[in-house]
């Protein structure tokens, strides 16, 4: 039968670590491109032990083996967009690096993950931190720190939405090409995008949630996704922002920490009732179940 009976998605090539819970990391990027119509395919920098709760430590995986993972999947397939997550330490770092040179791949969204949200664990050694400042963000298309992120990449302490600015200011200065500083955790959530000549202030109302792990990553995937389809980076921001939005609404609890995101909203579906399932052709009938005795 014919691979190509069917138009293949949009693909999206995610470089990112392993979080068990799902909530963030590849998983939840995976899910987001999905969600929005596209296809991802994956080279994983780290396994996580972890769970909504938080990070209890870091496995990386080595720079030779994530090299091979990336040149496996280039040699196959031809992705629409890159984004880039957790690189755990600077060979990741490097080699992330020297793949975009030789592919010069485009659409590459890089989410500067430093820490988890949760603490604990840092995400990236201070080696990796250097090199990300001074040659990865170069590479790439936009970066999407948070404030804390943004604050340490820049240099600037960041009170306020002035100091969202000034840093967006000194990491386009540092070498980025385009910035989005997410401010989800500020006062007055406001988002700033700067693409190197035009400032553009996202607002928005806070959502009253504990349901946020992975937002980061969320947002830089469907950010990726929406590149991928030839989109321009401002409507790409817009629209990735609302998705996030919407995805932390419809959020709901899995454990004992801050709960998942609801990545497939848009396609919701009354779950069947307990003890009925869908038998073909045969309509709805009630599950076979042990009798009481």
């Amino acid at each position: 039968m014919s691979n190509h009976l069917h138009l293949t998605p949009p693909i999206v090539l995610v470089i990112a670590g392993f979080d068990p819970s799902c909530g963030a990391g590849i998983a939840a990027d995976m899910k987001t491109i999905a969600a929005h119509n596209g296809y991802a395919v994956a080279a994983v920098t780290a396994l996580t032990v972890q769970s909504s709760k938080g990070v209890q430590s870091v496995h990386p995986t080595p720079a030779a083996t994530l090299r091979a993972q990336l040149d496996a999947l280039v040699e196959d397939v031809t992705p629409n967009a890159v984004k880039i997550g957790m690189l755990a330490h600077r060979g990741n770092a490097a080699v992330v690096a020297e793949f975009l040179d030789r592919t010069k791949l485009s659409n590459v969204v890089l989410d500067p993950v430093i820490k988890a949200s949760s603490g604990g664990e840092d995400l990236l050694d201070a080696s990796g931190v250097k090199f990300l400042m001074e040659e990865l963000m170069k590479r790439v298309d936009v970066i999407t720190p948070n404030v804390d992120e943004a604050s340490i990449l820049s240099g600037i302490e960041i009170k306020d939405l002035a100091g969202m600015e000034a840093a967006a200011r000194k990491l386009v200065e540092r070498g980025a090409r385009a910035v989005v500083v997410k401010g989800g955790h500020m006062d007055k959530p406001h988002d700033l995008l700067f693409d190197g000549s035009e400032i553009l202030t996202l607002g928005g109302d806070a959502v009253k949630s504990q349901n946020t792990h992975g937002t980061g990553c969320t947002f830089a995937s469907a950010l990726a996704a929406q590149l991928a389809t030839g989109r321009g980076l401002r409507e790409a921001v817009l629209l990735a922002k609302t998705y996030v939005h919407k995805a932390i609404e419809h959020g709901f609890a899995i454990g004992k920490g801050p709960g998942a995101l609801d990545h497939f909203y848009r396609t919701h579906q009354e779950p069947a009732l307990r003890g009925v399932h869908e038998v073909p052709q045969h309509g709805m009938h009630p599950a076979s179940e042990p009798a009481t005795r």
